[in-house]
């Protein structure tokens, strides 16, 4: 009697498993290929977007920078305006009285810092009337936009006084200048504003003051580097994640022809107040690792002529596999120009 076999063989079963183990390696190799490949492509997209926003957010403060009231004057009315605040000791309030300033390294956790001062555009509003040199308070024709605390300038174009408001009466359309104590910031060491703009032919106008102060710190939760907006009369306001490094040359105007003679580093007073043009770079960094696979070369700032000179690359740790982007923009300070 014939017997028939039905079934796989032992050796059909093992070429089986064979095969079908083939096949799942072969699946798994192409959906970690593209896994990796989503994930550089999803780095590579929030890096140029926090360069881009980046140099966006400071470009358009640069522009706006140095603005006292004579849009467009190649004068620099920071000589010309007088402090009324308690300043005695020469504190960080003094730095209001600058359109431009900027430190190397000084910053938390050892940023620099780029300061940005004037007058906030839009916000100004007529004298209607002083009542005397000695009086603590100025009329004008609309005082809702102003609050207590806030630092104020009042100028002609050509000089100015900066004080601030301790009381405001919007019915009256009245700012209060008094001296004495204040719940926030420095208060007025003097009431006093002279020579008076009663009898300015040209009229005169109070701003909002306006500065930002743009540094980088780490993020005590993520442990990540971010760009942080700050002020004298601001709270510290975390803007991106991401960014790692980040560096400015002054473009100075040294002889007054209108054009960039020098670029220098930031840290000296009398080069800002020539910086017609400020040039700026940004390191951003993923937030995930695993994205290359060793060391990776970058050119950092990007001024730098690496193409001429590799050595100027800079060079990430063999274990370091973030994606690097460097984000660099040149913008003029319209106000000075």
């Amino acid at each position: 009697m014939r017997i028939i076999h039905r079934g796989f063989t032992l050796v059909e079963v093992m070429i089986a498993l064979t095969l079908s183990l083939l096949l799942v390696a072969g699946l798994t190799r192409i959906f970690l290929a593209n896994k990796q490949t989503f994930d550089v492509a999803t780095a590579s997209a929030r890096t140029q977007e926090n360069g881009r926003m980046a140099l966006s957010v400071l470009s358009r403060a640069i522009r706006n920078a140095d603005y006292w009231g004579c849009q467009g004057s190649k004068e620099v009315l920071q000589g010309s305006v007088t402090s009324l605040l308690n300043d005695s000791s020469g504190s960080e309030f003094g730095l209001l009285l600058r359109g431009l300033d900027g430190e190397n390294g000084t910053g938390p956790d050892e940023s620099d810092q780029l300061i940005l001062g004037g007058l906030a555009s839009g916000s100004g509003v007529n004298v209607t009337q002083q009542p005397s040199p000695t009086a603590a308070n100025l009329k004008v024709q609309d005082a809702s936009g102003f609050a207590e605390n806030d630092i104020v300038v009042v100028t002609n174009c050509h000089r100015g006084h900066m004080f601030q408001v301790t009381n405001v009466n919007s019915n009256n359309g009245v700012l209060v200048h008094n001296t004495g104590n204040v719940s926030e910031g420095p208060g007025n060491a003097t009431k006093t504003i002279t020579p008076s703009y009663n009898d300015d032919p040209r009229g005169a106008m109070v701003y909002l003051l306006d500065q930002k102060i743009f540094y980088l710190r780490d993020n005590t939760r993520t442990g990540r580097r971010e760009l942080v907006l700050d002020g004298v009369l601001l709270d510290p306001v975390a803007l991106l994640e991401g960014v790692r490094d980040f560096q400015f040359e002054l473009g100075r105007d040294a002889n007054g022809d209108g054009r960039v003679d020098v670029w220098s580093p930031p840290g000296d007073p009398d080069h800002a107040d020539q910086a017609v043009v400020i040039r700026m770079s940004f390191l951003v960094r993923s937030g995930i690792q695993g994205l290359t696979d060793g060391d990776q070369s970058y050119c950092y700032p990007g001024w730098l002529d690496c193409l001429a000179d590799p050595s100027l690359e800079t060079t990430s740790g063999e274990n370091d596999t973030f994606l690097y982007r460097v984000y660099t923009a040149t913008t003029a300070l319209r106000n000075r120009i």
